[in-house]
């Protein structure tokens, strides 16, 4: 197998450039923070004058890598920034720092930590592997420098003040990671959450219809499908679907143009889903038709709820631009055992049909039979009829 070496230098693709470039600007503060910190550390402990200078040559470093990044913020020049980082910190700098802080009794291995860190998030593939071979190289070689040959002694022995300096890189090194690990948590929730929203707008295009928001076709005929299959398992007791279509909607169109046609089917959506329960569907069937289901409901108090709602189509304006009322025409159907989603939307569809025959304006049931009485609460002890309820024979609404 063939390798691509170009990776050392342009990396794999990077899946999200700019939150690895907001990592990278919180290491670079942590460790400029961190490595200011370690200097004072080395002035109070009197550390070898060596140790002071290593220290100055990394602020110096990472001060030319935050210029260099702020010049330039192209994914390329990027890969490279974060290179350099990785390599001339955790192999060259940082090892320097042991030999000359003291060894393996000062703190410096915690930032042999740090390291391994960074370079796992802020390189990929081919790279990552070859930066983090290299950084163990180079620790594995002072690791030999000290423990064979006592090498780091001849600079910095800390005796009891080894327990300062390694407290003290906790301090400096917990608060670090700490950093880390809450803003990666914060970056996965604020994912999560985009990730959700990204969902609800495509199950929204999915299932919702752009110009009124009610559910589609698609997803009523899956919800009808739901719905029979409660009911056969006795999960719910029965469904009803209620089916309303705008009377001369033609006429509104050719009258007064298609936007009031549109506001007109917007209108109604809205007094569709203000008369329903929450537990109701609400779906644009297709043009000015909209059918309604409405779990656990039988046939009379859909019905019911049916007049009700073309009572209200009758006394409401649903377009600001049409001087005329505006009427719908519905059927209710019941589902029984046995039918099909298709098969109940035809009998709603023929109950619909007729009431349109048979003048609109008027909510019609099985296939045409005698209706029964609705009611209208006045007051919380008075129950009227609803004026012209049921099916009414009157004429049609002109235009």
């Amino acid at each position: 197998m063939k390798l691509d070496y170009s990776l050392f230098f342009k990396g794999s693709a990077v899946e999200n450039a700019n939150l690895k470039r907001d990592f990278f600007k919180q290491i670079l503060y942590s460790t400029i923070f961190s490595m200011i910190a370690t200097l004072i550390l080395g002035f109070i402990l009197n550390k070898d004058p060596y140790f002071i200078l290593i220290n100055v040559i990394i602020l110096l470093f990472l001060a030319f890598l935050f210029v260099a990044g702020r010049s330039d913020e192209e994914t390329f020049m990027q890969k490279k920034i974060y290179i350099a980082y990785t390599f001339v910190l955790g192999s060259l700098l940082l090892p320097l720092l042991y030999v000359f802080g003291g060894g393996i009794h000062s703190g410096i291995p915690l930032l042999f930590v740090v390291a391994g860190v960074t370079t796992i998030l802020l390189l990929d593939n081919l790279s990552m592997v070859i930066m983090l071979i290299l950084n163990f190289a180079s620790i594995m070689f002072v690791y030999y420098l000290d423990y064979k040959l006592g090498y780091c002694d001849k600079f910095t022995f800390l005796g009891n003040n080894t327990y300062i300096d390694i407290a003290m890189s906790v301090c400096f090194v917990g608060p670090f990671i700490g950093l880390f690990l809450r803003e990666l948590v914060r970056r996965f929730e604020e994912s999560q959450e985009k990730a959700n929203e990204l969902l609800g707008r495509i199950e929204n295009a999915a299932t919702k219809d752009p110009l009124t928001g009610a559910y589609n076709r698609r997803y009523l005929i899956e919800y009808i499908d739901k719905c029979i299959s409660k009911v056969d398992n006795g999960e719910l007791g029965a469904f009803s679907i209620l089916m309303f279509d705008i009377d001369h909607f033609k006429n509104i169109n050719d009258t007064y143009g298609h936007l009031a046609g549109d506001d007109c089917i917007k209108s109604l959506t809205v007094i569709l889903e203000r008369s329903l329960r929450k537990v109701d569907v609400v779906s644009r069937y297709g043009g000015e038709e909209f059918i309604c289901v409405l779990p656990s409901a039988e046939d009379t108090p859909a019905f019911r709820r049916a007049e009700q709602i073309r009572n209200t189509v009758e006394n409401t304006i649903l377009s600001e631009v049409i001087d005329k009322t505006i009427t719908v025409s519905g059927g209710v159907a019941m589902y029984k055992a046995g039918m099909t989603a298709q098969e109940l939307i035809e009998a709603v569809d023929r109950n619909l049909y007729i009431a349109k025959e048979s003048g609109r304006n008027q909510i019609v049931w099985h296939d045409g039979g005698i209706p029964p009485l609705v009611y209208a609460v006045y007051s919380p002890d008075t129950l009227q009829p609803v004026k012209n309820s049921g099916r009414r024979f009157s004429d049609a609404t002109k235009f």
